[in-house]
């Protein structure tokens, strides 16, 4: 890809698109990627051409937050030929984790992240169990949630 154009498309940043006919590599978030409001010109123009290009490969990072109501868009709206997720905790609080067989596709590696800490690919964990006196009212409110 030397030479190939490497854009980002954030709310704070976007950079002159390139063509469909251009290979490159664009970087964004789910958040712009899935945004349904009104958008201005340009925003709407550069949506426009990202959702013409055929991409080849789609990576989705943080995989675990794709099948989200207003997530999961990404997967429709953006074309690709093959889908990535990539995610350190492949964990949701609801049941939709289930999903993205369908959104992306079977689970295909996973590493026990004792064997990367003893690799060196992760830093050693030390965890501790901190207590705090709480105010009883505080107390009470913690309990009731």
């Amino acid at each position: 890809m030397q030479g190939s154009p490497v854009v980002a498309f954030t709310s704070k940043e976007s950079v002159n698109m390139f063509s469909a006919s251009t290979a490159g590599v664009l970087i964004s978030t789910y958040y712009m990627m899935s945004y349904s409001q009104e958008r201005n010109a340009e925003m709407e123009e550069r949506m426009k051409i990202i959702r013409g290009i055929d991409w080849g490969l789609l990576i989705l990072d943080e995989v675990q937050m794709v099948p989200a109501n207003q997530f999961r868009k990404v997967t429709s709206h953006i074309k690709s030929r093959c889908k990535l997720g990539l995610t350190a905790t492949l964990v949701r609080e609801d049941d939709r984790i289930t999903e993205l067989n369908y959104l992306i596709g079977p689970k295909l590696y996973e590493a026990n992240w004792l064997d990367l800490t003893t690799q060196g690919y992760l830093a050693n964990v030390q965890c501790i169990e901190v207590w705090c006196e709480m105010t009883p009212d505080f107390y009470k409110e913690y309990l009731a949630r």
